[in-house]
């Protein structure tokens, strides 16, 4: 690299600081003492099976990302705690028109309630009211094979013809709740751990 070049580069990288810019996970608005971070298991008060394990795995893998903090397998070790309440899912269905065929979509929102406190007590942050929605196709009509969201599930493109709707529901609605515990996920990490710009 030139020596301008890199004059330059260093020139935006002190001008974005000044601005209060930062790389994601590169700083916190935790106490400097708040170091560990302890995620037990999800409380689910949904009536979807199998969701807490999901959300908490997401969780952990999102505080585990940027190195600003460390996720422990023990309470004991933790300078923190994120205790996470899965406090409802609901289901909406809508008609989506697209030239003279009608077909249905269906929406899922997921509700969390989390809160980061001190193992010795004080709350650190806390968000009563974090709401997620996902939408996908309900019948092969709607699906977007070509979608990222779609490419990391389940069911390839060439299986859509072949399968019922109800099928094709099922597996869009379960990479629409791993979507969904990854969004939580990143906005939970986003107001409790990462500064503000």
């Amino acid at each position: 690299m030139s020596f301008v070049r890199r004059v330059l580069v260093a020139l935006v990288m002190v001008s974005l600081s000044a601005c209060g810019y930062t790389l994601r996970g590169s700083g916190s608005v935790l106490p400097p003492d708040v170091k560990k971070v302890y995620i037990p298991m999800a409380e689910n008060n949904s009536t979807e099976l199998g969701l807490a394990n999901v959300v908490t795995e997401a969780m952990r893998e999102e505080f585990d990302s940027y190195g600003t903090v460390t996720v422990v397998e023990k309470q004991s070790e933790a300078d923190a705690i994120l205790r996470l309440q899965i406090t409802d899912v609901k289901r909406t269905t809508q008609s989506v028109r697209a030239s003279s065929n009608t077909a249905l979509q269906m929406d899922t929102t997921m509700y969390l309630a989390a809160e980061l406190r001190r193992t010795t007590g004080p709350i650190l942050w806390r968000e009563a009211n974090i709401r997620v929605t996902k939408g996908y196709g309900a019948d092969p009509s709607v699906v977007v094979a070509t979608s990222p969201d779609f490419a990391s599930g389940s069911i390839s493109s060439s299986d859509l013809s072949s399968l019922s709707n109800r099928d094709i529901s099922r597996g869009q609605e379960q990479n629409a709740l791993n979507s969904l515990a990854q969004d939580a996920a990143r906005i939970v990490y986003d107001k409790a751990v990462a500064p503000d710009f």
